[in-house]
């Protein structure tokens, strides 16, 4: 049986994992954000890109359509969710960058 472990994100970072949010959940993707700009909203962003179906426009049925899932897309051409991982780093904003030396 595989131990999947609480993820954690660096400051600054979002971070999409399968594991488990605390102790007592069941594993399932997980959303983590490591603050210094990165935060509950920006991961959010990431998780429903992931995990939300997709509308799309049919021009055989000349209509928008459900369509599945990035995660549900992966799925069903053989890919094993539990080995994904997604990780993004924030831009260092002007102040945060180091100092010229020179």
């Amino acid at each position: 049986m595989k131990r999947y472990r609480t993820p954690a994100a660096k400051p600054g970072e979002v971070k999409i994992v399968y594991g488990k949010a605390d102790r007592y959940d069941a594993p399932d993707l997980c959303a983590v954000w490591g603050g210094q700009g990165a935060d509950k909203c920006d991961a959010r962003m990431v998780m429903t890109a992931m995990t939300e179906k997709r509308r799309g426009y049919s021009l055989t049925k000349m209509a928008a359509e459900e369509r599945p899932s990035l995660v549900e897309e992966l799925e069903a051409r053989g890919y094993d969710i539990t080995t994904l991982k997604f990780s993004i780093q924030r831009k260092p904003t002007p102040n945060e960058s180091s100092p010229h030396h020179g």
